[in-house]
């Protein structure tokens, strides 16, 4: 035999045995799915050099992503090819002829779908109305929709609500109008994360309504309500973030929430419909509290009663934001929530404090009666941006002695003070003579 025909027979049996071993390429077509779903669209493409088994496969990946990193790709790689620079109008139709022809050329189901545009400097950007009639047709489950650019609001359109079949919806500056009359709901929807959406003819309430199996809902910076009327029988978390001057909060239609954190920037103050009674009696349920100073004055109705008649039993933590302890309605709303919490183990307070009118919250803390509602489970204390001001001092002699089960307090002064003045805020602390028991932490670092 000659050595030319052997070396032919030896390398068509490597490539034998490279078959064999191509373990990957006998995968069931939902295991490949998976896998390449789980790369960037651009290396996902680049399999189908792999071989004529993966010539298609990248073309039937059931998740379409073409976030950040893919636009950046694309600029990198546009740069590269043409000279000196990639025009933002360049960009703007490559990165649309990209995604519709992804979308238009899949052959199979598409089960999510995330885009993120760019931060154009015009207001020429991407139409996604397109995509969305499309992917309506597609029983879409999973949407992320992200403009870059504040300069736009893009307002979906109605046959947005076609997409019936959605479980996840994240969107970012997107204007979100009433649902058409024929609209039969998000009946799978079970977690919506929203940020700056402004929502037309104040729709919140139609739109929550629309989710009946509805469990996480996020609110960031959102327009366009004025009543925060939250409903859902399934619902578990909620979180809002809002800087519109808003009027009241109603969580009474939302029963079962175990998770709810509210920080407001502005507010209508004395609004009947919002008090901390009804907002605390309104969540059984609840496990953990967040709330800001402006969220506690909302709710803060004159005067505060020293507890509540309804006692959230599940209640384990409270975390509170930007608390001003020169601002009464503050102070006694927060010591009310934290004197009604029979339960609550861990407490988390981050300071907002301003050298005036200290005295009235002085006096109304030194008057506590520290055993008249002990907080008979609370384990762990963590104050932050702690000035040195009167009534901070006196919050913290409260909480050391209504507290028989306490173990650690950590108090993280603010980072702008002195050397000195923090040495005298841990003296002042220590003169209180804490027992034994508690382990009183001091820092500068507010990541302790």
């Amino acid at each position: 035999m000659s050595p030319h025909r052997s070396k032919i027979k030896q390398s068509d049996t490597s490539q034998e045995s490279i078959d064999d071993d191509d373990i990957i390429s006998d995968l069931p077509g939902n295991v490949i799915d998976c896998i390449l779903g789980k790369m960037p669209i651009r290396d996902a493409i680049r399999t189908s050099i792999l071989s004529k088994k993966w010539r298609l496969n990248y073309s039937t990946i059931p998740q379409l992503v073409f976030d950040d990193q893919f636009c950046k790709e694309l600029v990198d790689f546009a740069n590269k090819k043409c000279a000196p620079e990639f025009s933002e109008y360049e960009l703007k139709y490559h990165l649309e002829e990209i995604i519709s022809k992804s979308l238009m050329l899949h052959p199979g189901r598409i089960e999510k779908f995330k885009v993120c545009i760019p931060n154009f400097t015009t207001t020429s950007v991407p139409d996604v109305n397109k995509w969305i009639l499309y992917l309506s047709r597609k029983n879409i489950k999973t949407i992320s929709l992200k403009y870059m650019t504040s300069i736009v609001h893009h307002k979906l359109p109605p046959y947005f609500f076609s997409c019936l079949h959605l479980t996840y919806l994240k969107l970012l500056n997107i204007h979100i109008s009433p649902p058409p009359p024929e609209f039969k709901g998000f009946l799978n929807l079970y977690k919506v994360l929203l940020s700056r959406v402004h929502f037309g003819s104040n729709c919140l309430e139609s739109f929550l309504c629309s989710c009946p199996v509805l469990r996480a809902l996020e609110l960031y910076w959102c327009s366009g309500i004025r009543h925060f009327n939250i409903s859902g029988s399934k619902l578990k978390k909620l979180r809002i973030k809002a800087y519109d001057k808003f009027k009241s909060i109603s969580l009474e239609n939302a029963p079962n929430l175990n998770e709810v954190s509210v920080m407001l920037e502005r507010v209508v103050i004395g609004n009947p419909n919002s008090d901390l009674v009804k907002f605390v009696g309104s969540l059984p349920k609840v496990k953990t509290i967040r709330v800001n100073g402006m969220c506690l004055k909302l709710l803060a109705k004159t005067p505060v009663p020293p507890i509540l008649w309804k006692s959230p039993d599940f209640l384990k933590v409270i975390e509170l934001k930007g608390l001003k302890f020169i601002d009464f309605k503050q102070i006694s709303a927060a010591v009310c929530l934290i004197r009604s919490a029979l339960n609550l183990q861990e407490l988390y307070i981050e300071a907002s404090t301003a050298e005036l009118n200290q005295e009235q919250v002085s006096g109304y803390l030194k008057f506590l009666d520290c055993s008249t509602f002990p907080l008979k489970k609370l384990h762990l204390v963590k104050l932050t941006n702690i000035s040195g001001f009167d009534p901070e001092f006196e919050f913290i002699w409260f909480l050391l002695f209504s507290s028989p089960s306490l173990v650690t307090m950590s108090i993280v002064e603010h980072p702008k003070l002195g050397v000195k003045e923090a040495q005298i805020i841990r003296r002042k602390v220590l003169k209180f003579q804490p027992p034994s028991t508690v382990s009183i932490d001091f820092s500068r670092d507010s990541k302790v």
